[in-house]
């Protein structure tokens, strides 16, 4: 993604008013619909910052129009409409789910790959695109059957996505014929985990027990559970950790991105910008590369993996993504590939 072209002075010295407004080329095929204004333009700036910065340095600056979707769905649906009648022949966007059907309806014909999470997308007409728990789920399942752990426990945390990665787990667990034992709850105690541990496993303690959260709770519970001697994984979500949190979770593992195409890439965001490049870019930068190729010509539904900074991906028929992410291993504060 990093071609041996020198990057564009602007790239490392611009604000974000006037990257906002930079004008794409006039054959750019692909949209970028991002969050620019309101609460989240923090979050969307970001995103666009890495998109521009790959293009600029690989000599291909504005290839990608990225317009603002705001925070509602009328901005959104706006911002499409602007997209398709400038020419654009795939969007990549937007970020939320509220905002996708109304993208989707105003994109015609023309596809849509939501940076969403939510595979019920899908039903709207969108390529769902955002990283799933299940997707998460697969890796650490991955990761079971080629340690043959067969045990796996789960640390409910509760809302959409802790409900989702339950199902998900108990779903994959009947296919790779693993356990999964029932889950540890989130109101369990840290100083009580190793007997949480051993009671969802009916006396016996799991092979491992992943922890798809990250607020404060489940991170102690996780800090408890490595202690116990159990594998701890934690989700893609623990990519965004501080280093004094990756301290103290010391030995515990969790699904990330490929760490040597990720790396290379966030160390040149740093350099350049100043500023961390974080995992939500990152799937910026992966859709738009995927789209750049569906839109020369190829398909979305193409067999063949796009190697992406998130790990190989491709569409399944029902226009949601698989994934496959690495297992990285927390190692007296460094992050490792688990071999």
């Amino acid at each position: 993604m990093l071609a041996a072209t020198p990057i564009a002075a602007a790239c490392t010295d611009v604000s974000k008013a006037e990257r906002r407004g930079r004008p794409a080329r006039a054959d750019a095929q692909v949209a970028l619909l991002l969050p620019l204004s309101g609460a989240r333009a923090t979050l969307g700036q970001q995103m666009a910052k890495a998109v521009w910065l790959v293009e600029d340095f690989g000599g291909a600056p504005g290839q990608t129009k990225v317009l603002d979707a705001g925070e509602t769905p009328q901005a959104a649906a706006q911002a499409a409409r602007v997209a398709v009648a400038e020419g654009a022949n795939i969007i990549v966007g937007p970020l939320f789910r509220d905002q996708t059907p109304a993208v989707v309806e105003a994109a015609g014909s023309v596809p849509v790959l939501s940076l969403s999470n939510d595979t019920t997308l899908a039903a709207t007409g969108a390529w769902v695109f955002g990283v799933t728990p299940a997707q998460s789920v697969d890796t650490v399942f991955g990761f079971a059957q080629s340690t043959g752990a067969q045990r796996l426990a789960i640390l409910e945390t509760g809302g959409v996505l802790g409900q989702q990665a339950t199902k998900a787990l108990q779903s994959r667990a009947r296919t790779a014929r693993i356990t999964a034992l029932p889950a540890v709850p989130a109101t369990t105690r840290p100083e009580d985990m190793g007997d949480a541990l051993r009671q969802s496993g009916g006396g016996t303690m799991p092979d491992i027990v992943y922890v798809p959260a990250t607020n404060t709770n489940a991170l102690h519970q996780a800090e408890a559970a490595v202690q116990t001697g159990v594998t701890t994984i934690g989700s893609l979500q623990w990519s965004a950790l501080a280093q004094p949190q990756l301290d103290r979770l010391d030995k515990a593992c969790f699904t990330g991105p490929d760490p040597v195409r990720f790396d290379r890439l966030s160390s040149f965001f740093r350099a350049q910008l100043e500023e961390e490049m974080g995992v939500i870019a990152a799937l910026a930068l992966d859709a738009v590369g995927l789209a750049q190729t569906a839109s020369n010509g190829g398909d979305l539904r193409q067999r063949k993996s796009y190697e992406g900074l998130l790990g190989d991906t491709r569409f399944d028929r029902n226009k949601t993504c698989q994934r496959t992410m690495e297992v990285l291993r927390i190692d007296g504060g460094a992050v490792r590939p688990v071999l």
